[in-house]
């Protein structure tokens, strides 16, 4: 069976990214999902991300429940967290896991360090919602990856950041489960039990 893996930094985890794992799980008959948290995210140096065991936490939290999903800590803790990197590190003559992003993430794919790895390492396969644009993409990753639509829903964990900070509400767009630790945990410059 195939495993999925779905990276990112998680800050928060949101309806989207759950979506977004589940449609790709029943598509290509996935064993199961890992969501894999970036511990060092080099495309995030000039944002203030929360500290890694927050973010951890929150995805084990988000995925409570759901017995085919898992998060798994395969980032290294010294160096910058690339793609590629971890895809080396999981990858092998008889294992060739599905990675698994979104639109957004492919459109940025060239500024990722060697993409072309990543495609060779991976079978990517790309979750489109329908007013996803294709065309901005570049071709020569179009053709080496996989479409799936999802019915996802536009969230940005960046906008859930601003809300809690200008203490507007997140629900229905996050978990229940990550609401409240956000909430009792005082994150993203909130007061604690806001």
């Amino acid at each position: 069976m195939k495993q999925g893996f779905l990276g990112g930094t998680f800050d928060p985890p949101h309806l989207g990214h759950l979506m977004l794992a589940q449609e790709a799980l029943e598509q290509y008959s996935l064993e199961k999902v890992y969501f894999v948290p970036s511990r060092n995210p080099p495309h995030k140096n000039n944002t203030k991300i929360s500290d890694f065991c927050h973010r951890l936490r929150m995805l084990e939290l988000a995925i409570q429940g759901n017995r085919s999903f898992q998060v798994a800590d395969l980032e290294s803790r010294d160096f910058p967290s690339y793609t590629v990197d971890m895809l080396e590190r999981i990858s092998s003559i008889n294992f060739k896991p599905c990675f698994i992003i979104g639109m957004d993430s492919l459109r940025e794919m060239h500024t990722w360090r060697e993409p072309l790895r990543i495609l060779e390492l991976a079978d990517v396969v790309v979750g489109t919602r329908p007013d996803s644009d294709s065309s901005l993409v570049d071709q020569e990753f179009l053709k080496k990856v996989s479409l799936f639509s999802f019915p996802g829903v536009w969230i940005s964990s960046s906008d859930l950041r601003k809300r809690v900070q200008e203490g507007r509400n997140i629900s229905y767009l996050v978990p229940e489960s990550v609401e409240s630790y956000i909430r009792n945990g005082g994150l993203y410059g909130t007061e604690k039990g806001y």
